[in-house]
């Protein structure tokens, strides 16, 4: 990670809506796990959001089935998927994390330029349209066993989706916290596509690559930093700088990485808030830590041309730190794992 304007590519990749980009990829799909092994174990940090989040083989033996719930309610699939459609990058990340590779992905292309954590996608996966807008008879044709959208995506078209296949449906932008539901959502995929225990994996590989961020914080003396995290872009000619709350994937991963969020904003829809210049005054004693685009970089270009930008303690005092351009906000266990090494990398550079 919202409801972005037009003008921004950066924010036109988070939120996807009118006038947004997106993802995509390609790869053909491998052979799942049988029902047998659908035993869910909490991983990691297991929360209770996250032990919630896996489902379960379906009732009275099953003959192969599993029940998983999400958004719409439960959905029991006659056995794990084995062709699924992602209609949301993280859903698509998510699944490869899991070692399958998604019958379709909307936008595989801006998947590809924004989504730069883990594999890529290979050449089999079909490009299923916009994720805003995707294409009903595309996705139709390729008979898919499962689709897993978005609710920002699909509340709409929700019915026509579930007429093609068994549609699972989430919110990665939950006000609960959207690194928690990051964790539960990838235990939930895991069940219904036969593979819990990568799911399990994939958390402590992440939970490892956190707590080695962490460890070399600490080693820097970094450890207990106040950091502002932020992301910015251009919209009608304007610079806009949004902040990125506690609710957030950055905002779940600080208190992880020993650090403490000194942001303490409203946020909207998506976690973040907007700001101006002057509303960055209250955390001007922080680390700013920002993500933009190499050709829309704000902060190295139209900002520093204010005053007041240049008056705040962290611009005077070289407290600005650019994270790498492809670290993605909003996505699974490997763009969080980008996330906490860039962070890092940046407060001991």
């Amino acid at each position: 990670m919202r409801t972005p304007p037009r003008t921004s590519t950066a924010r036109t990749a988070r939120t996807g809506r009118t006038g947004h980009t997106g993802r995509t990829g390609r790869t053909a799909l491998a052979a799942l796990l049988a029902a047998a092994a659908l035993a869910v174990t909490a991983a990691g940090c297991g929360s209770a959001a996250e032990e919630a989040g896996g489902g379960s083989p379906a009732g009275d033996g099953g003959g192969g089935g599993v029940t998983v719930t999400h958004l719409k309610g439960s959905t029991t699939l006659k056995a794990p998927a084995r062709k699924v459609v992602a209609l949301e990058w993280t859903y698509a990340e998510d699944l490869l994390a899991l070692g399958v590779s998604p019958a379709g992905v909307a936008d595989v292309e801006g998947y590809g330029q924004w989504v730069t954590g883990g594999p890529r996608f290979g050449a089999d996966v079909r490009d299923v349209g916009t994720r805003q807008a995707p294409s009903l008879e595309t996705i139709k044709a390729l008979k898919p066993d499962l689709i897993i959208t978005s609710k920002v995506r699909s509340e709409a078209n929700y019915a026509q989706l579930n007429e093609i296949a068994p549609t699972l449906m989430f919110d990665p932008y939950s006000a609960d916290g959207e690194y928690e539901e990051m964790r539960a959502t990838l235990k939930t995929i895991g069940t219904a596509v036969g593979r819990p225990e990568a799911a399990d994996t994939a958390l402590k590989e992440l939970d490892a690559k956190i707590g080695a961020a962490k460890r070399k914080l600490d080693a820097a003396g970094r450890g207990g930093t106040e950091v502002t995290v932020a992301r910015g872009y251009t919209t009608d000619g304007a610079a806009v700088v949004e902040v990125l709350t506690g609710s957030t994937i950055p905002g779940g991963l600080l208190p992880r990485l020993g650090l403490r969020n000194a942001w303490r904003g409203q946020a909207d829809a998506y976690g973040m808030s907007k700001v101006d210049i002057e509303g960055l005054k209250p955390v001007e004693k922080s680390s700013l830590l920002y993500v933009a685009a190499r050709n829309d970089d704000v902060f190295a270009t139209a900002l520093p041309k204010n005053a007041l930008w240049r008056n705040l303690d962290f611009a005077k005092n070289d407290r600005v730190h650019a994270l790498d351009p492809g670290t993605w906000f909003f996505g699974g266990p490997y763009s969080t794992a980008r996330v906490a090494d860039e962070i890092a990398d940046a407060l001991t550079s």
